[in-house]
């Protein structure tokens, strides 16, 4: 951190950090309305109504405005009701009428509709998944995983080869999912691989208007792809000679082939809205999914505001693993999205593939770069074009620069290989606009926001994406030379990239200051770069202009890496049925490695610099040592209501986390660092009286019955860190044990310390990442 003090550095992000995506009121019959998520206490419902249905809308017709509003339908005032993962509705209020329920017998809170974002092969080797021979703990056949990963996400593809069923036995007996029939979706679209599929769309119609049913599928077909590739990278089927437009070129399979997909498609042209989500999210729960996969977010709010963690502690409750990504939000502090500690928090990392290109110059330099270009307007390799940047300046972009639509002069650029910055606009619309201008090549360059790191893109004419620091020189060129040339060359697939992984730079940061004692992210997992299915309605740039058709796309994003880590959690879940969702996470997160392929600490690609807690979490994930990680941290839904506790909440704001078992706080913790999370956090507080603090953990055997285990700390340099006992001796599986960390300050830092605590047996590390935080007054 540098001499930056905690506390100033909180009041610097917090801001940023709370910030949420409210969606802006409609009017009718001249009330402004929007939607709004209304939590029930179902305990409060009068002896006189037989069902909450009945009671949600009465309440509605009560704090109506007008007659008008009175003699409205109730389906379209009362959305949708919710009743597996919370209690409560979504509903059509203005802003008084909401008011005026708030204060009604019965309702917990009222809370305005949140527009979600999406956060948008070789991977299956890479993360060693990928069978070399019949001793992989991950041979088991298909039958054997009866796993259902639920995907809220655009929807799927279901003609493509990665949902191929066969090989697969009779849909589980556990599923009571449907098979939703709309526009393009029919029954048949379903099979043993896909065996569910749902659409949600009634907030997003109330948001923006009926959906235009002759451009999107009012249904659970995928238009968009992102859906698509989620699910594939979650559970696709092996796919023999996987490319796109021949690179990544190999077999693309999901992280658990044999896991069943049921679609929930909550995100539509013009975002994903809560109340969408929320349903699917309940609906999935109704279902019987094992594990869900959310690769989007809409900012962070305090735990009793944040509708989709209150639906997730919901679905926790049922034994359902929430998996969600991080944000793309990096390499900026505190942009961390989906931080509930009941929700698994995947940040990105590269894997060691890459799509190599570069830039020649006249001047004789040559510049490495990345493409994914492939098409009919090649550039002659032995023609030198001339080069153009519009910008002012090489250093920092401008208007002029960043090739944004209507902006690029033909007289200027036709003919000529474009530079165009980073920023604004999408990569790939930046070359079709460089392209309708007339130019015949574009320069990517990456500026100070996006480093060295590269991303490849699948362009409509030839272009290279190179970092910072050669952007800047091939722009100097650009506007120094007399008559500056280029040219650019496109070399396919390398893979053996070293170092990696790297976290990667848009990857989204901790520290997490809604709790700052529950370390996030938790873990990465490969993000950039990924090969899997697309749709056939989309071309793999995604712009309307883009004709190509293509089976399968390369894309980067936290979206990208979540469905690695929900695919996993599936087989770690099929492996070991009994474990909770807090077991499969402890699982990943102390079995994570935090080392390269060059044997060196992760880097963070923004800097180059060793990558911290606050950008990796425990790690990049390990599938193979996950399956038997010897000991896990469990916790129970109790455990998680009692850290709530914690939290400063009232008992009203508790309630929406109460809803299934009347629970009330245990106090069965001592502050927010005891929850028996797998990574370790300490805050220490502004007074400096407070010299030492200690935490608790309890830890699980789930390895040999007779195991003796010997803890190993890192040093510190503000801290001395003593645990009690320092020896852990099981006599049978499943026992618990449990131990105390006691860290004494030597000297305050001016910023966190990370470190590790390793407990070994001589055949497993279980790993927890511990950060050390010091609150200092401005």
């Amino acid at each position: 951190m540098g001499g930056i003090t905690v506390k100033w550095w909180l009041c610097l992000c917090l801001s940023a950090y709370l910030t949420i995506n409210i969606v802006l009121s409609s009017t009718s019959n001249g009330v402004s309305k929007k939607t709004y998520i209304v939590h029930m206490d179902v305990t409060a419902i009068p002896a006189t109504i037989t069902d909450h249905v009945s009671w949600y809308s009465s309440l509605v017709k009560s704090v109506a405005v007008s007659l008008n509003d009175i003699n409205e339908e109730e389906e379209e005032r009362v959305m949708y009701t919710y009743q597996s993962a919370f209690h409560g509705m979504a509903a059509r209020l203005s802003e008084e009428e909401a008011e005026r329920l708030q204060d009604l017998n019965g309702v917990v809170s009222v809370l305005p509709e949140v527009r979600y974002e999406l956060h948008t092969t070789r991977s299956p080797m890479f993360l060693g998944l990928e069978p070399q021979d019949s001793t992989s703990v991950w041979t088991d056949k298909l039958t054997d995983h009866d796993v259902v990963v639920g995907v809220l996400d655009t929807g799927i593809w279901p003609e493509s080869a990665s949902f191929n069923d066969t090989g697969f036995t009779s849909v589980p007996a556990h599923w009571r999912g449907v098979c939703e029939v709309g526009r393009g979706f029919e029954k048949r679209h379903c099979n043993k691989k896909i065996v569910g599929a749902r659409a949600f769309y009634r907030g997003y119609e109330a948001a923006t208007g009926t959906i235009n049913e002759g451009k999107e599928y009012k249904s659970p077909r995928d238009q968009d792809g992102h859906g698509t590739h989620t699910a594939a990278t979650v559970a696709g089927s092996p796919v023999h000679g996987a490319n796109l437009l021949g690179y990544a070129y190999g077999t693309a399979r999901g992280m658990s082939p044999g896991a069943r997909i049921a679609a929930y498609k909550v995100c539509w042209t013009g975002g994903c809205f809560s109340s969408d989500i929320l349903s699917a999210v309940d609906a999935a729960v109704s279902d019987g999914v094992n594990v869900m996969s959310i690769s989007l977010g809409g900012g962070v709010a305090s735990y009793h505001r944040d509708s989709l963690s209150i639906a997730a502690f919901g679905a926790m409750e049922k034994g359902i693993l929430i998996s969600c990504s991080a944000g793309n939000g990096g390499p900026d502090p505190v942009s961390l999205t989906n931080v509930s500690p009941w929700i698994t928090t995947v940040g990105a990392s590269t894997m060691d593939r890459d799509f190599l290109g570069s830039v020649k110059l006249g001047s004789g330099a040559v510049f490495k770069g990345v493409s994914l270009y492939k098409g009919r307007r090649n550039l002659s390799p032995k023609t030198m074009y001339p080069v153009v940047y519009t910008g002012s300046n090489s250093s920092s972009p401008d208007p002029g620069s960043l090739c944004l639509e209507g902006t690029l002069d033909p007289h200027v650029v036709s003919g000529k290989i474009v530079i165009c910055d980073r920023g604004i606009s999408p990569r790939v619309q930046k070359g079709q606009v460089v392209k309708e201008a007339g130019g015949i090549g574009m320069i990517l360059s990456n500026t100070a926001a996006n480093g060295e790191e590269l991303v490849a893109d699948c362009h409509l004419l030839p272009a290279v994406a190179v970092g910072e620091k050669q952007g800047k020189a091939i722009k100097q060129y650009a506007m120094t030379g007399r008559k500056p040339t280029a040219n650019l060359a496109f070399y396919g697939t390398k893979v053996g990239i070293k170092p990696s992984p790297v976290v990667a730079a848009f990857s989204s940061r901790g520290p997490n200051f809604l709790s700052l004692e529950v370390l996030k992210p938790d873990l990465v997992a490969p993000g950039v770069n990924i090969l899997a299915a697309w749709t056939g309605d989309m071309g793999p740039s995604s712009l309307e202009t883009d004709r190509r058709r293509v089976a399968f796309n390369i894309l980067s994003g936290t979206s990208m890496s979540c469905p690695h880590v929900s695919g996993v959690a599936a087989l770690l879940k099929a492996r070991h049925p009994e474990w909770s969702p807090a077991a499969i996470k402890s699982a990943l997160m102390t079995t994570a490695y935090i080392h390269d392929n060059s044997y060196h600490p992760l880097q963070d690609s923004s800097t180059g610099a060793p990558s911290t807690p606050y950008d990796h979490g425990a790690g990049h994930i390990n599938p193979s040592k996950a399956v038997d990680p010897g000991l896990i941290y469990d916790i129970g839904p109790q455990d998680y209501f009692d850290f709530l506790c914690t939290q400063g909440l009232t008992k009203t704001q508790l309630v929406v986390f109460a809803k299934f078992s009347n629970r009330t706080c245990q106090h069965s913790l001592s502050g927010p660092s005891d929850l028996n999370y797998p990574a370790i956090s300490v805050v220490f507080p502004e007074n400096k009286r407070v010299s030492a603090m200690t935490v608790h953990r309890t830890v699980t055997n789930v390895g040999p019955p007779n195991s003796k285990y010997h803890v190993v700390v890192s040093e510190f340099k503000g801290v001395s860190v003593k645990v009690e006992p320092s020896t852990l001796n099981f006599s049978k599986k499943y026992q618990k044990l449990s131990y105390k960390v006691t860290f004494v300050i030597k000297s305050r830092q001016m910023g966190p310390e990370s470190g590790a605590l390793i407990w070994k047996d001589g055949v497993h590390r279980v790993r927890s990442p511990v950060m050390v935080t010091w609150l200092s007054p401005v």
